[in-house]
Formats: structure tokens, C-alpha cells, sequence
């Protein structure tokens, strides 16, 4: 039996962004199993970022991807945008961008594209096509990233979306900071929007050819090939991790959620219950502890300290968590998956399809 929140998803027109990446693509394998009327997914396949079409292999009959067979398409492509909004959608998950941190540091502009532009074109089609037709707009769901806090001091943790931002880091944290703003901007034209602050999602259907996507599942890779995993500066600094299904469990709840429109939350593993702080499913660890732990359930590769490379230590942040207890007192959300048990899904995963995604 569905829950209350997943049967709002029956029968409806939905649009997932990225759909084709990582989080999208575990989204749209979960929303084919909730009967909405149709799924399109908007993808510009820009290589680096994830784009497999593998990712939706088992449900491709149950969507549509438009401009699949050429470059994809672009969320600035205004005119298409506007075509696919003509087809009465309900819901849009937001998920396109990019989030490598040393992309983002040596070009800032191709970061300032895919991560700023292209989400205010969207948003201004979205806007222009409400206006002309006189309906309702879909709701948006953006999703943003733990980056957006910059460098936060110990004192300050577990971050709350709330806090004041003192210091960036890189240009991703400051686009996306902006992304989110804009989105909330559009609110006056008609347009619900909700952000969701992710913390390091890892699991299956991640891209594996480049470490610049997530350090967790490179981790996994580097340990499944049997090599020697880096910990720069010996790995000392915390982060909290959630595995991607329950990534995708706070996303569909936030979506089906009135309470939500104009509210932003945090997702991560660390929140406030019965007046105390406490750690969710032990998904907070240090780098060190997270590489340990992979190479333990893996049976494989090794881990080394060395010194942080310099090039790196601009966009450290040093320990960073954030504080969930928002979207858990709101709408229930917790990670329910034990950092343990999806390291251990996710490498099963890649045992099976390793060759549809170490390339």
C-alpha cells in the first residue's frame, strides 16, 4: 500500500531535471513505480556530469526523454521548455548542475552556466508560460548542496538554514546560493518553490570515471579496483552522509507537502529530538572513517595520509554537518539507511554493473 505522500503522485505530469545523473535517475526509477500519468526527463547530457542512459534502462518505456538521440536538451532551450509546460505539468525536481568543486574553481563561468543561468531561463519560461496561458504553475523542487554554508566554524555546527554565510568557498556554493534565491524570487509570479540542502549523497547509479563528483563513491571505486585511497591531511574532517533512496524519500515528500512552498531544509544526519542533539543511523564520519569503513566492506584496497595538496586547500571546508531537525519536525524525514548498509548496497550495485559505469 502507498503511503499518503506517494499516492499524490498518481496520475500526474512530472518533469525531473538531471534526470539522467545520479539522484535524478534514482528519483525517476522510484516515480515510475508511483503511477503518475507521465515522467519527462530533461537532460543536456554535458559529459563529466552523469548523464547514463543506462540509469533508466529497466523503466525507459515509462518515460519520455526529450532531444534524446541528439545533444539533449537545455534547460535555457526557452521555446522547448515552454512546449513541455504546455502538457499540464504538476510537479518539477530540479535536479540539473554540477557539483565539482575543482570545476567550479578553475572556470567559474561554465560553473555560473550550469548552475545559475541555466536555472533562471528555466524559471523565467516557467514564468512567461503562466502568464500567457493564465494557469497555475508547476511546483519546483530545487535542490542545492551543503557548499551553499561556505566555511562554517565548529562553534556554528550542526549548520541551520538559517545561519549566516561568512566565508564561500568556491563558485558552485555561490551559484547555487544565488540558483535558490532566484527560485523563491519567481514565487511572486506564481511559481511554488521549495530548496533541499544536500549533505554527500552516495549509491548506486553514481557517475564512477571521475572523482570530482563525489568523494564517497570514488572511494568505493578506487577500493573495488584494489588501490590505495588518499586521505589528504590524514582525513580529519566530518560530514555527514545519506544514501541516495532516502535522498529521494525526502524529495518526494517535500514535493507532495503544501507546508513546503517557500521553505528551505536541510538533509543530513544530525537533528534535535526530545530537546537533545543527536546522530542519525551513525552516517556522521571523518573522511578517514568513511574510507576505512569502504575498503572493510569491499575487501579491498588500502588507505594512505598524505599532505593536502595545495591546490585543494582553498575549498576545504573543514568539519561540516548540518542540522536536519527542520524537515524532521515539518515532515517526518530522518535517513533510515546505516551508513554500513549502503556502502554495502552500493558496491553490490557496481559488482553487477561495473562496466556500464567505470568508462
Amino acid at each position: 500500500m502507498l503511503k499518503e505522500y506517494e499516492n499524490y503522485f498518481q496520475g500526474k505530469n512530472i518533469i525531473v531535471t538531471g534526470g539522467l545523473g545520479f539522484i535524478g535517475s534514482n528519483l525517476v526509477n522510484r516515480l515510475a513505480k508511483l503511477n503518475p500519468a507521465r515522467i519527462i526527463i530533461i537532460d543536456s547530457k554535458v559529459p563529466g556530469l552523469g548523464a547514463n542512459l543506462f540509469n533508466i534502462k529497466e523503466i525507459e518505456h515509462k518515460v519520455e526523454i526529450p532531444d534524446i538521440n541528439s545533444q539533449g536538451l537545455d534547460m535555457s532551450n526557452t521555446e522547448k521548455i515552454k512546449e513541455l509546460l504546455n502538457k499540464g505539468i504538476d510537479c518539477v525536481f530540479n535536479l540539473a548542475g554540477s557539483v565539482s568543486h575543482i570545476g567550479g574553481k578553475n572556470s567559474p563561468l561554465n560553473d555560473l552556466d550550469l548552475n545559475l543561468r541555466t536555472h533562471v531561463s528555466f524559471l523565467q519560461a516557467c514564468r512567461e508560460h503562466i502568464e500567457k496561458e493564465g494557469i497555475s504553475s508547476p511546483k519546483v523542487l530545487f535542490t542545492g548542496t551543503r557548499d551553499q554554508y561556505g566555511r562554517v566554524s565548529d562553534k556554528e555546527l550542526p549548520a541551520r538554514e538559517e545561519f549566516t554565510i561568512k566565508e564561500m568557498v568556491d563558485p558552485q556554493g555561490i551559484h547555487n546560493n544565488a540558483a535558490e534565491f532566484h527560485h523563491f524570487w519567481y514565487r511572486q509570479f506564481g511559481i511554488k518553490s521549495t530548496s533541499l540542502r544536500l549533505a554527500n549523497t552516495y549509491g548506486p547509479r553514481h557517475p564512477m570515471a571521475h572523482p570530482s563528483q563525489g568523494f564517497a563513491n570514488w572511494f568505493i571505486r578506487q577500493a573495488m579496483n584494489n588501490e590505495q585511497i588518499q586521505l589528504w591531511g590524514g582525513g580529519v574532517s566530518l560530514r555527514d552522509f545519506n544514501y541516495v533512496d532516502d535522498v529521494v524519500e525526502a524529495l518526494l515528500m517535500a514535493m507532495a507537502s503544501p507546508k513546503t512552498d517557500g521553505q528551505v531544509y536541510n538533509l543530513g544526519a544530525f537533528r534535535r529530538k526530545n530537546g537533545k542533539y543527536e546522530e542519525v543511523c551513525g552516517n556522521i564520519k571523518t573522511v578517514s572513517e568513511i574510507a576505512n569503513l569502504i575498503t572493510k566492506i569491499a575487501q579491498s584496497g588500502s588507505c594512505v595520509e598524505i599532505p593536502y595538496p595545495e591546490e585543494k586547500k582553498s575549498i576545504e571546508v573543514g568539519h561540516f554537518y548540518s542540522d536536519t531537525t527542520k524537515i524532521y519536525n515539518e515532515l517526518g524525514w530522518e535517513p533510515k539507511v546505516p551508513i554500513e548498509d549502503g556502502i554495502r548496497r552500493t558496491i553490490e550495485f557496481y559488482r553487477k554493473y561495473r562496466e556500464n559505469y567505470w568508462n
